[in-house]
């Protein structure tokens, strides 16, 4: 019931924004003829990892299963706006600091370990946009680009044991993004609320011969963001 509830709440403000831009006073209508536009953003994450395991994982060192879970984490930011034409923008989302944690959970034989993947990346972000044309507060947008990453809370050299498991990702990854979002022109400023998913090139664990990495092939970290664009 509290869930259905949730959702009502959702649906409703997402009404109020779309029926905002639709329907009130066009705002700041001289925006888009500026070239360059500053701001922050603020954003709350969910992160998973895909996960490559060994084809013969079931039996090794008594090892039955890995699985993972994603924890909510949080994000802070700058943004860096240049207009482009009418429907296109060039947008540099640099620094960006996101606390980010996923869980993975070793099922053996006759016990279970879980071990934390905790990470504060710094990001840069270049993304391109697609706008679809005003109409009145009110733009749509589709993006695509690509993110660097570089992981200041890296425990590659954090010692560990077999009765102590870490498992760490390389200090440095790269990736893509795509997502979608709104345009919403207030009298003072744009808000931009948006969904993207990030997902990282090729295999990002750390290799430390211990049993948690050695039954696995790789590690690739995935992202959905939801973030809210605060431009001037």
């Amino acid at each position: 019931m509290h869930t259905i509830h949730r959702h009502k709440i959702s649906l409703t403000g997402i009404f109020l924004l779309v029926s905002f831009g639709l329907f009130a006073q066009a705002n700041l209508p001289q925006y888009d003829l500026k070239r360059l536009h500053f701001g922050f953003t603020i954003s709350t994450n969910l992160s998973r990892i895909a996960i490559e395991r060994k084809s013969n994982l079931i039996g090794l060192d008594t090892v039955k299963s890995v699985t993972h879970s994603g924890v909510p984490g949080i994000g802070l930011g700058a943004i860096s706006n240049l207009h482009l034409g009418n429907n296109w923008d060039l947008r540099l989302l640099f620094p960006v600091i996101n606390f980010v944690q996923r869980d993975l959970h070793y099922q053996f034989l006759s016990s279970e370990k879980t071990t934390a993947i905790e990470s504060a990346y710094c990001d840069a972000s270049l993304e391109i946009k697609f706008k679809s044309d005003r109409r009145k507060n009110l733009r749509l947008y589709v993006l695509t680009g690509g993110k660097i990453s570089y992981d200041l809370g890296s425990t590659i050299d954090q010692k560990r044991s077999l009765t102590k498991p870490v498992v760490s990702l390389v200090p440095l990854t790269y990736g893509y993004e795509i997502g979608f979002g709104l345009d919403l022109y207030y009298e003072y400023f744009k808000l931009s609320p948006e969904i993207k998913f990030h997902s990282t090139f090729g295999n990002a664990m750390y290799r430390d011969g211990y049993i948690y990495t050695d039954i696995l092939n790789g590690l690739s970290p995935q992202l959905i963001q939801i973030s809210f664009h605060f431009e001037g």
